[in-house]
């Protein structure tokens, strides 16, 4: 009797050892089978003990009608007596521990379905923020390579402006050196009378100049002199003039005679932006 209910808790607890810690669910529906076996053993054992203790009871009985009792007897029927009800006991709470477990089982069994629910949710949710981070990745490489091409035109755009500007400024400068300096026109006499340039005359005892029609800007013979620079004319100087007269030596150019030409500078600082002919002969 003891080897036969030893042998199925024996089953029960190798079965309960080697219950699986993962999520095979082969393996959780092969364990639940064998507490379905487990359960249907407790039954019949139970069954087993209500045979035996009718059979006490009757033994009982018998023994009381008895008048002389073997007391070696009596205490082995106790002693059964005892361990059946031991025995029926821990089938109960192994009865109750099997319950638990397949309820235990069956939430496993639940919440691996939900885990790979959430799972292939969670895998969809990373494919898709992948993509939508290689789309982003893209998208932002454009806009750096559309940068970059910004950067360097506005890079150059900032040279041609620099150079634009050091050009108006050179040319500013050059304006007001122009509109600073005396505008000189070098010729013989007959030929400034012929374009219009000069009247000539005489004074006492002194020949007269004048400048009765402004010069010709684009006339590549027309020299800029900054008051205070030298320039030199070829042939002898007979005179300097304005639209006002001939200028006087001394207050408003000084002359150097050299050989063959003649070295003249202005001095006066209200010739600037004048314009002056110059009346020269071999």
């Amino acid at each position: 009797m003891r080897l036969a209910l030893a042998l199925p808790l024996a089953l029960l607890a190798c079965g309960s050892q080697t219950s699986p810690a993962g999520d095979d669910a082969q393996a959780l529906a092969q364990l639940q089978e064998e507490l379905h076996q487990a359960n249907a053993v407790i039954d019949s054992l139970n069954y087993t003990v209500d045979a035996s203790n009718q059979i006490i009871d009757g033994l009982r009985a018998q023994v009381s009608s008895l008048q002389k009792v073997d007391a070696r007897l009596y205490e082995s029927v106790q002693q059964l007596s005892a361990e059946l009800r031991n025995w029926r006991t821990q089938a109960e709470d192994q009865r109750e521990r099997n319950q638990e477990m397949s309820a235990e089982l069956e939430r496993l069994r639940r919440e691996k379905h939900t885990d790979r629910q959430t799972i292939a949710r969670l895998r969809r949710e990373a494919d898709s923020l992948n993509t939508a981070l290689l789309d982003a990745n893209g998208a932002l490489r454009r806009q750096v390579g559309h940068l970059d091409q910004l950067r360097d035109e506005l890079a150059l755009a900032r040279g041609e402006a620099a150079q634009a500007r050091q050009a108006a400024q050179a040319a500013l400068e050059a304006g007001r050196l122009a509109q600073l300096a005396v505008q000189v026109f070098p010729a013989g006499e007959q030929s400034l009378r012929e374009q219009g340039y000069l009247e000539a005359g005489r004074k006492m005892f002194r020949k007269s100049y004048k400048l009765i029609k402004p010069l010709d800007p684009a006339d590549p013979r027309l020299r800029p002199i900054p008051i205070g620079q030298p320039l030199e004319l070829e042939g002898d100087l007979r005179g300097l003039a304005d639209r006002y007269g001939r200028l006087r030596e001394g207050s408003d150019f000084a002359q150097e005679k050299l050989a063959g030409r003649v070295r003249v500078t202005f001095t006066n600082p209200l010739l600037q932006g004048a314009e002056v002919v110059a009346v020269v002969g071999n």
